[in-house]
């Protein structure tokens, strides 16, 4: 059988499979040694891969559950010397003065105040003040907390009751938080790995991680020197962007993502070779790099693809005044009308109206939208056939004679709907003016799909002002 992946994967070298695309931000946190936490359902391997990480690296290893954990359990019992003026330990096998790799299983599950005595251990490689001096890596695992509102509909392998939302000072500690995969997430064939009983090499036997976190190690200030200036203007400009996405980071969280995407693409430039892309490293680095993962609610990656499509846009057109100008502009909407006045392109400009338009969250505002930017657009501009194509889309479902022929049930939210929409026109004074036959139309083409969701009468009142924003004044 043909080799699959031309690039060598940690983890599948590990037996942990279905986490190749976790590769790199793995070994970037081994060759930094940065604390990491992996955020799961149970029965995801996230206790056996790091087990198996340890054992690699040839690592003395400290397993803890955090859920049961006495702070005793780390340091050992306090007892007084003879001359009653200091403290020693009296330490066990499992005590963390001697430990290279520690790891907090079910952190999420730990009382609060032996949370806040992992800080120094997380943070500092400091206990009770005395510098843990063999400990190299900390990482740490949890479910997904459960939301202060649980869905009742949920099953119980959904919501974790006792799994709690992480300090966020103690949260803001691990530069790498890291969503790993179930079963549904998957592929077949992983799938097929995953209960395989076929007997082959250990896990492990044939890899040879230190020389990877070695390769790494030597790789990142390479990485950093060449990329330092340019990563500094992309780091400001995505965090201000999660910013405006209500996803706001710590100066402290800035330097952290600084350092794991150099840290990151120094670790794809060894798993993967030269032909790693940095953007892509760019765009690991900050999915897996934001506390907010840890989260009840996490934030969808397309919320965070999308804030580092804009900041590497905006960064690599640095030199370029008119896109840096357009592309600094957050609204999407803005962004077209900027373009406009700056007399770009029908190409570029055709670029940011489908932004425009993806950037939406609302179909009713979509549709207004797109209308809107049809008719300011038609008659002055060759868009592409990628623009045009959604905007007459829209547009056709306006321009197009609207009637309605629906069986509505008597006293249903339908029929309510229906009467509210049918005083409305019959109060229309302008109706026979092509607007106003818009306006009808519009209301029509969302009826009842659309208004069952939405607030008929703030459409209409957004899709007025995108008429208006794009000089759309009269209508023939």
């Amino acid at each position: 059988m043909a080799e699959e992946q031309s690039t060598l994967s940690l983890t599948e070298a590990l037996g942990v499979h279905g986490w190749t695309h976790l590769d790199a931000v793995l070994l970037a946190a081994l060759a930094t040694e940065a604390p990491l936490l992996l955020i799961g359902p149970h029965g995801t391997a996230k206790s056996l891969l790091i087990e198996r990480v340890a054992n690699a690296l040839n690592m003395s290893l400290r397993h803890y559950n955090a859920s049961l954990l006495n702070y005793d359990d780390l340091v050992g019992i306090p007892l007084p010397d003879n001359d009653g003026q200091s403290l020693h330990f009296v330490t066990t096998p499992g005590s963390i003065w001697d430990a290279e790799f520690v790891f907090f299983d079910e952190i999420s599950r730990c009382r609060p105040d032996l949370q806040n005595k992992m800080f120094p251990i997380i943070h500092e490689r400091r206990v009770v003040g005395v510098n843990l001096g063999k400990l190299r890596h900390r990482w740490a695992a949890m479910n997904p907390p459960a939301p202060d509102e649980p869905d009742l509909s949920a099953t119980e392998a959904q919501t974790y009751f006792g799994s709690e939302p992480l300090d966020p000072a103690l949260c803001d500690r691990f530069p790498y938080v890291i969503p790993v995969p179930d079963w549904k997430q998957l592929s077949k064939q992983d799938r097929r790995r995953v209960i395989s009983m076929r007997n082959g090499s250990a896990p492990g036997e044939n890899l040879t991680l230190n020389d990877l976190v070695a390769a790494c190690a030597a790789l990142i200030p390479q990485v950093a020197e060449q990329y330092n200036d340019w990563l500094t203007d992309y780091i400001v400009c995505v965090l201000d962007l999660l910013a405006d996405a209500k996803l706001p980071q710590s100066p402290r969280r800035a330097y952290m993502l600084t350092r794991a995407v150099v840290a990151v693409h120094a670790a794809r430039l060894v798993l993967e070779g030269p032909e790693a892309e940095f953007e892509r490293s760019t765009e690991v680095a900050l999915l897996y790099g934001l506390p907010q993962n840890a989260t009840d609610v996490p934030p969808g990656q397309a919320t965070l693809i999308a804030a580092h499509r804009q900041a590497w846009e905006v960064t690599s057109r640095i030199e370029d005044d008119s896109w840096r100008q357009v592309l600094e502009e957050r609204d999407a909407v803005r962004r077209v009308l900027l373009a406009e006045d700056l007399k770009f392109g029908d190409e570029d400009l055709s670029r940011l109206v489908t932004q425009a338009l993806g950037a939406q969250d609302s179909e009713a505002r979509r549709m207004g939208l797109g209308v809107a930017m049809f008719l300011a657009f038609r008659a002055r501009r060759n868009l592409a056939p990628s623009a045009w194509e959604p905007l007459a889309q829209f547009s056709a479902k306006l321009f197009q004679p609207r009637s309605v022929a629906l069986s509505l049930q008597n006293n249903g939210p339908d029929m309510h709907l229906w009467n509210d929409i049918r005083q409305w026109l019959f109060e229309r004074h302008e109706r026979e003016t092509p607007k106003g036959w818009l306006d009808r139309n519009f209301v029509l083409a969302g009826f009842p799909d659309l208004w069952r969701r939405y607030d008929w009468r703030e459409a209409l009142d957004a899709f007025h002002a995108d008429l208006t924003m794009f000089g759309v004044d009269e209508i023939g």
